[in-house]
Parts: C-alpha cells; sequence; structure tokens
C-alpha cells in the first residue's frame, strides 16, 4: 500500500480519516498564522522606527495572502502586494480569503504570481516573509538578486 494510501483511511480501512478530508491550507492558517497579532507588530515597528504609518505592504511567500487581506483591512488606504510562485495556492486564497473582503479591500490587494526575486512592483513601505520561506535561501551573501529585488522594490525608508 503506498504511502499516501496509507494515511487516507482509517485504521479499519473504512473511509477517509479526518487528515485526509481536511483543507491543508485552513490547518496551516490556523496552526502558523495569526495575521492579527503579525499585522499589529509590523504597524508598531514601522511607526516607532519611521514616525509615520505605513501604507503599502509587500507580502514575499505570500501563499494564501492571509496576511495581505489583514493588511488591507486595517486602513481605507492600505495597499498589499503579495507574490507567491504557487498559482494553485494563490487561487485557493483568492478563493477563500480575498472574496470574504469588500470589492474596496478586495481591490487594494495585487495578487502576483511571480518570482519574488524578479517581481516588479512600486516602491512599499514594508516587506515581509512571515512564513519562514525565505530560509531557502542558503546564502544570502551570494544570492545578490535577492537584495537588489527587495531594494528596487522600496522607497528609501521602506523597513525589510
Amino acid at each position: 500500500m503506498s504511502r499516501n494510501k496509507k494515511y487516507q483511511t482509517n485504521q479499519r480501512g473504512k473511509g477517509t480519516t479526518l487528515a485526509g478530508q481536511a483543507d491543508r491550507h485552513v490547518l496551516y492558517e490556523k496552526a502558523v498564522q495569526c495575521v492579527e497579532a503579525e499585522i499589529d507588530m509590523v504597524d508598531e515597528t514601522f511607526q516607532s522606527i519611521r514616525g509615520r504609518t505605513a501604507r503599502i505592504l509587500r507580502e514575499d511567500f505570500c501563499g494564501t495572502a492571509n496576511t495581505s487581506c489583514e493588511w488591507v483591512q486595517r486602513r481605507d488606504n492600505n495597499q498589499a502586494y503579495a507574490v507567491d510562485l504557487d498559482k494553485k495556492v494563490l487561487r485557493w486564497g483568492e478563493k477563500h480569503n480575498i472574496s470574504k473582503l469588500n470589492d474596496d479591500a478586495a481591490g487594494r490587494i495585487h495578487l502576483l504570481n511571480d518570482d519574488v526575486l524578479t517581481v516588479d512592483i512600486p516602491p512599499v513601505d514594508i516587506v515581509l516573509a512571515m512564513n519562514f520561506s525565505y530560509q531557502i535561501f542558503r546564502r544570502w551573501k551570494k544570492s545578490p538578486n535577492m537584495m537588489t529585488s527587495l531594494t528596487f522594490g522600496t522607497s528609501l525608508d521602506t523597513i525589510l
């Protein structure tokens, strides 16, 4: 029996397990994310360092764009650029998260199926990578494209 089949049926071989029925994106958001606390921290930190309120956020490796949704709901002039390579997870975020926003807030999220190293967006106030995907870059010093990419789309007082 394949490993995947083993874990999709219950021990008696009848029916599907709860884990097999679960949506992995919902589980991830519930287990790993607390977007309200994350955005509270980002807002407070930016205000204390820059002495102004941030408006434009870039969420690298955004996955379901849950953080971007929280960001645009905070203030009517907030915008978010949510960047991820995985088109399927972006579509899931569109269906389950962005669709729950009012039209104005949803219109202020720019969902981009792109590489964070090469994406072209206007300058932003804050760049976030909150899900630790950035750890895949083994040698930051040997990855000049990463820093160029991050600084190219930023203003002079952007916080990375």
